[in-house]
């Protein structure tokens, strides 16, 4: 159940394995595996998993049904990952548009 549910909610954010991996941080291959259903991820990994796609543990592990949708902040978390996956949904254009407003704002003091 993990390795489907892990598939779908990947695809459905339009992440690719490699960008998955990069955002928790682990290898390619370990996304691979967990959707192969040839490893699971430890507690740390599943709750970093939850976070990444707004549902709950059970969810991921199929204890629910549900997405049991859960919005974690914490102090540590800069926001970076949130972004990441923010900007990955935009349009090309406005890619584009982010990328430059984001060079104006760094360019000033």
């Amino acid at each position: 159940m993990f390795a489907e549910r892990l598939r779908e909610l990947r695809k459905d954010k339009n992440l690719t394995q490699k960008e998955l991996a990069e955002l928790l941080p682990l290898s390619k291959n370990s996304i691979c595996e967990y959707e192969k259903g040839r490893s699971e991820p430890n507690i740390e990994t599943l709750i970093k998993l939850a976070d990444i796609f707004d549902c709950s543990i059970d969810y991921l592990v199929g204890r629910s049904d549900e997405l049991g949708v859960v919005k974690s902040v914490r102090e540590s978390d800069s926001g970076e990952s949130y972004l990441t996956l923010q900007y990955r949904k935009f349009s090309p254009e406005a890619k584009e548009f982010l990328l430059k407003t984001a060079e104006f704002i760094s360019t000033k003091k």
